[in-house]
Protein backbone atom coordinates (compact mmCIF):
# COMPACT_ATOMS: atom_id res chain seq x y z
CA UNK A 1 0.00 0.00 0.00
CA UNK A 2 2.54 3.01 1.06
CA UNK A 3 4.71 1.86 -2.85
CA UNK A 4 1.19 2.21 -4.53
CA UNK A 5 0.66 6.01 -2.28
CA UNK A 6 4.14 7.04 -2.78
CA UNK A 7 4.66 6.03 -6.52
CA UNK A 8 3.97 9.27 -8.57
CA UNK A 9 4.90 11.67 -5.58
CA UNK A 10 1.84 12.61 -4.85
CA UNK A 11 -0.37 11.73 -2.24
CA UNK A 12 -4.11 12.40 -2.79
CA UNK A 13 -6.72 12.75 0.52
CA UNK A 14 -7.88 9.66 -0.45
CA UNK A 15 -4.61 8.09 -0.11
CA UNK A 16 -4.42 9.94 2.73
CA UNK A 17 -7.47 8.74 4.82
CA UNK A 18 -6.46 4.90 3.37
CA UNK A 19 -2.72 5.57 5.12
CA UNK A 20 -4.37 6.67 8.07
CA UNK A 21 -6.98 4.27 8.30
CA UNK A 22 -4.72 1.42 7.92
CA UNK A 23 -2.18 2.71 10.66
CA UNK A 24 -5.03 3.35 13.49
CA UNK A 25 -7.11 0.11 12.48
CA UNK A 26 -4.52 -2.02 11.30
CA UNK A 27 -4.29 -3.82 14.87
CA UNK A 28 -0.67 -3.10 15.49
CA UNK A 29 0.90 -0.96 18.39
CA UNK A 30 2.66 2.22 17.66
CA UNK A 31 5.90 0.84 17.85
CA UNK A 32 5.32 -1.62 14.95
CA UNK A 33 3.99 0.73 12.98
CA UNK A 34 6.62 3.63 13.35
CA UNK A 35 8.88 0.41 12.67
CA UNK A 36 7.27 -0.23 9.75
CA UNK A 37 6.85 3.33 8.10
CA UNK A 38 10.48 3.68 9.12
CA UNK A 39 11.20 0.56 7.16
CA UNK A 40 9.63 1.86 4.11
CA UNK A 41 11.24 5.04 4.15
CA UNK A 42 14.80 3.16 4.63
CA UNK A 43 13.77 0.98 1.60
CA UNK A 44 12.96 4.08 -0.51
CA UNK A 45 16.35 5.47 0.31
CA UNK A 46 18.01 3.03 -0.63
CA UNK A 47 15.93 2.37 -4.30
CA UNK A 48 16.76 6.44 -5.00
CA UNK A 49 20.40 6.51 -3.83
CA UNK A 50 21.10 3.16 -5.75
CA UNK A 51 23.15 5.02 -7.94
CA UNK A 52 25.48 6.69 -5.29
CA UNK A 53 23.29 10.08 -5.70
CA UNK A 54 20.04 11.64 -5.06
CA UNK A 55 18.11 13.84 -7.83
CA UNK A 56 16.00 16.74 -6.75
CA UNK A 57 12.94 14.89 -7.43
CA UNK A 58 14.22 11.43 -5.19
CA UNK A 59 15.06 14.06 -2.53
CA UNK A 60 11.80 15.61 -2.89
CA UNK A 61 9.98 12.25 -2.80
CA UNK A 62 11.81 11.16 0.74
CA UNK A 63 10.77 14.77 1.98
CA UNK A 64 7.17 13.71 0.93
CA UNK A 65 7.03 10.42 2.48
CA UNK A 66 8.52 12.16 5.52
CA UNK A 67 6.15 14.34 5.87
CA UNK A 68 3.42 12.30 5.40
CA UNK A 69 4.02 9.73 7.68
CA UNK A 70 4.43 12.09 9.99
CA UNK A 71 8.09 10.57 10.96
CA UNK A 72 9.94 12.90 13.84
CA UNK A 73 13.67 13.91 13.38
CA UNK A 74 14.87 11.15 15.95
CA UNK A 75 13.01 8.40 13.79
CA UNK A 76 15.06 8.91 10.63
CA UNK A 77 18.24 7.34 10.12
CA UNK A 78 21.58 9.37 10.10
CA UNK A 79 21.67 9.00 6.27
CA UNK A 80 18.41 10.09 5.44
CA UNK A 81 18.46 13.07 7.66
CA UNK A 82 22.32 14.02 5.70
CA UNK A 83 20.29 13.47 2.32
CA UNK A 84 17.41 15.39 3.41
CA UNK A 85 19.77 18.38 4.99
CA UNK A 86 21.89 19.16 1.64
Amino acid sequence: MLARIFSDGVVTDEERTELWTAVTTGGLDAARVDALLVDFLQKSFSHFSADGRLTDGERKKLRLIVNELALSQEHLPPAIQRALDS
